[in-house]
């Protein structure tokens, strides 16, 4: 398939963009990034100035994993896609499914355009061998990470505060006793 347009489209957009500024922080992490808003506010203008739409498709399969797909298409009807970007939620709800999907969606589109949406640390965060308290990371640890990131997803998207208290406090309307302990444990140990 021919990419001659879109991709002559796609050189103007990127003479233009410019990375989104990072306003939101991940307090887990003590990080910022852009939320998917702020991407979106950032991107649309330049790549309709430029003939090109934006579509990022989602849903899910049988086995309860919800996906993405950004599609980038031209006035000429020459197409950029992405492969189906599969993600397990953190809980199998309405929330945990919504999380996911925007992950996805900021992941996949910041990727594809060649932008950067969080503060570049050098690896370290993901080369992280083991937590502050020197103990093995569990899968226990892994799941309250990601219920963490869930809850100041929620939280940001609402413009509320992202502390300690607030996500104890969602957790305790999200999660049983026991996910609320792990959070907690979690929340402690930074």
């Amino acid at each position: 398939m021919e990419i001659k347009n879109i991709a002559a489209a796609l050189l103007e957009v990127q003479r233009k963009i410019k990375n989104p500024s990072n306003t939101a922080t991940n307090p887990f992490f003590r990080s910022k990034y852009a939320p998917l808003p702020d991407i979106l506010n950032c991107v649309r203008p330049l790549l309709t100035e430029n003939g090109i739409l934006l579509i990022q498709n989602t849903g899910s399969n049988e086995a309860g994993d919800v996906y993405v797909q950004t599609k980038l298409i031209h006035t000429s009807g020459e197409i950029i896609e992405t492969d189906k970007l599969f993600l397990k939620p953190d809980k199998n709800t309405a929330q945990g499914s919504g999380s996911a999907i925007t992950y996805g969606r900021r992941y996949q589109l910041t990727a594809l355009l060649g932008i950067s949406s969080e503060d570049d640390d050098d690896g370290n965060i993901a080369s992280k061998a083991r937590p502050k308290d020197g103990s093995n990371p569990s899968q226990d640890d892994a799941e309250a990470v990601k219920w963490i990131d869930e809850i100041k997803e929620m939280l940001i998207a609402k413009n509320f505060n992202v502390n300690e208290n607030a996500i104890i406090s969602k957790a305790k309307q999200l999660y049983d006793g026991q996910q609320v302990k792990q959070i907690e444990d979690q929340l402690k140990r930074n």
